[in-house]
């Protein structure tokens, strides 16, 4: 049984987790429709493509390869220009689905006429064969998703699905915090009704900040941010008010993202 679901996977170099990623998706309760992956110009290209090929053909898989590395933005715009499902979800390779994540998330949007969601995330290396899944929740709890609940979270991309109608495009001149813009981008549209489901329906594989986060990603994240908040202003995606609080906080956060990747240091040495 499948869903009107296209999942846009953008990959860079990717092979090593690609499979586990695409096992979450052929674990799923509910399958999605389609799988778009993209392969942004990484030198394992052949091996992804040989990867994807391997899937049985209860789902469509296409494999679209880029010539030339163009960032993660410009990956994401092709695959949701190739996609055809009335709803786009989007999985990186370093992450994973929980079994039950399409079933709940999918079921809610259809019937409550949601056209963006999120959903909670776990964060670790933890081997997915150890989570126990949670019920399949028929009324989950969730709260309505506003531009001010994003200003102050960035939330995981793995866990977002949006009507096709309602998408944004990434901006391709940020090499981060363009999936924060474009879900602010996304949310400010008149009459979109968006949601965040309260239940953990995915896994994220990337180390966190402390451990190997180096203070040049730091800076340029930082940097990304603050231009992300005067382009989103400029574009009247946000107000005034909003801006500056988005803009006062980053300004504070950021010396401390530097102090803690130095303690972290200090204390690995």
């Amino acid at each position: 049984m499948s869903c009107d679901v296209s999942v846009v996977i953008p990959v860079f170099n990717s092979s090593g987790t690609l499979r586990r990623a695409l096992d979450s998706i052929y674990g799923q309760s509910l399958l999605p429709r389609e799988i778009v992956i993209v392969d942004d110009g990484g030198s394992d290209w052949e091996e992804s493509k040989q990867i994807a090929a391997s899937y049985p053909d209860n789902i469509s898989v296409r494999f679209i390869r880029l010539e030339q590395n163009q960032g993660v933005s410009v990956a994401r715009n092709i695959g949701v220009k190739a996609s055809v499902c009335r709803y786009i979800s989007f999985l990186d390779s370093d992450e994973v689905w929980f079994k039950e994540k399409l079933a709940i998330q999918y079921a809610f949007m259809e019937r409550g006429g949601i056209d963006f969601s999120m959903h909670g995330l776990m964060e670790g290396w933890r081997d997915l064969s150890s989570h126990v899944d949670g019920e399949n929740h028929a009324e989950p709890l969730w709260f309505q998703l506003s531009s001010w609940s994003l200003l102050f979270k960035n939330h995981c991309t793995s866990t977002v699905m949006v009507l096709r109608e309602k998408m944004e495009p990434f901006d391709p001149s940020l090499r981060r915090i363009e999936d924060w813009k474009c879900w602010m981008e996304v949310v400010a549209q008149n009459g979109v009704r968006s949601a965040y489901i309260r239940h953990t329906l995915a896994e994220r594989f990337k180390p966190g900040l402390g451990t190997s986060g180096l203070s040049q990603d730091v800076k340029a994240m930082h940097t990304s941010r603050m231009t992300a908040l005067k382009r989103l202003i400029n574009e009247d995606k946000i107000t005034l008010y909003q801006f500056l609080v988005g803009i006062c906080m980053e300004s504070a956060k950021y010396p401390l993202r530097i102090i803690i990747i130095a303690a972290s240091r200090r204390g690995v040495t």
